[in-house]
């Protein structure tokens, strides 16, 4: 970028924020930037606007800060890693960079658990929402809690890329001949569907596979030597190396997908661990009662409920720091 026309920054601290309009502009600017589309000309207009206002060279200054530190990762990796986002989702880059210089450096601390390929995912759901989707091929999907997907077909594979969260999918016949394979990677591995109904969930050092019909094909990401097959009523967690082997499918593998979450003698602690996926902010377990042992049958749509059903049921009470700050203590 041609800096010759720019202008002292305004004093202005870091956590100040930024207009709408000005940081969806400085979006915009830097985008084309790193497109590697710009003109002499379209240099020259950037360094106009940005001459043009205060608030405009604060964005802007915001804006590089991003190019450099995008994705806490070292400045010669930041530009690439930004054009492929911009080249992948042009609107979800757009809106997720407009959000950044709009709120600050405050919202980078979270992109440590957030990386750019969730934010600019092609599909995601919010805490506590889940969405059905039909693909162009007559797959049906189901995203439960916190998923990010990116769905990316072509002629010769039908691809999900699962970035995080967890997904119901039940495969249709590709239309097109020969078909194509049904592939769904994630950062642990890659599982091929094998005309099937099944359940792939990514954790933060593994994933796990419940097939419910059919089979699955599932290769480690460093050994494709370890390549194993999960067959109906099977389940089985793999990391980039290797499976865990093959177990039993649990009852009601799928049953999120429906809003319930059937539980048989679970701990306290993994318990609320897995509600916690549903509710927006905070929610604790104290270790003196994680031990505690649940059942039944939860609507995971209505959390408070749970909470509630869990006081009444367990010598528990429940601490509100906030409506979104939740420990659950011995009464």
């Amino acid at each position: 970028m041609n800096t010759a026309h720019s202008i002292a920054a305004p004093a202005r601290h870091a956590g100040d924020s930024v207009t709408p309009a000005a940081a969806k502009a400085a979006a915009q600017w830097l985008m084309r930037l790193h497109a590697g589309d710009m003109s002499d000309a379209d240099h020259q207009a950037c360094a106009r606007w940005r001459a043009s206002h205060p608030d405009h060279e604060f964005a802007w200054q915001r804006a590089e800060q991003i190019s450099r530190k995008f994705g806490l990762v070292p400045a010669a990796l930041g530009a690439p890693t930004l054009r492929q986002a911009a080249q992948n989702n042009r609107r979800a880059t757009l809106k997720a960079l407009t959000l950044m210089i709009a709120a600050g450096p405050l919202t980078w601390v979270a992109w440590r658990n957030t990386p750019w390929q969730e934010w600019t995912a092609q599909q995601r759901t919010a805490t506590g929402e889940q969405r059905q989707i039909t693909l162009i091929d007559g797959t049906r999907l189901t995203l439960n809690t916190g998923t990010a997907v990116d769905i990316a077909f072509d002629g010769q594979t039908r691809r999900l890329i699962l970035r995080s969260g967890e997904i119901l999918i039940q495969t249709a016949p590709d239309p097109q001949t020969p078909a194509r394979p049904f592939i769904v990677e994630d950062n642990h591995g890659s599982l091929r569907a094998l005309g099937t109904r099944f359940v792939v969930r990514q954790h933060e050092k593994s994933s796990s596979v419940a097939v419910l019909q059919g089979a699955v094909e599932v290769t480690p990401r460093a050994n494709a030597a370890a390549r194993y097959i999960v067959g109906t009523d099977q389940q089985s967690t793999f990391n980039q190396h290797h499976g865990d082997g093959l177990q039993p499918l649990t009852p009601h593998a799928d049953a999120w997908s429906g809003g319930t979450l059937y539980v048989e003698r679970m701990r306290l602690g993994e318990f609320v661990a897995e509600v916690a996926r549903y509710r927006p902010g905070i929610l604790r377990c104290d270790p003196a009662v994680a031990q505690l042992q649940v059942a039944g049958v939860f609507q995971l749509r209505d959390t408070d409920a749970i909470l509630t059903a869990l006081v009444e049921s367990l010598p528990l009470r429940a601490t509100f720091v906030t409506r979104y700050w939740v420990t659950l203590q011995p009464a």
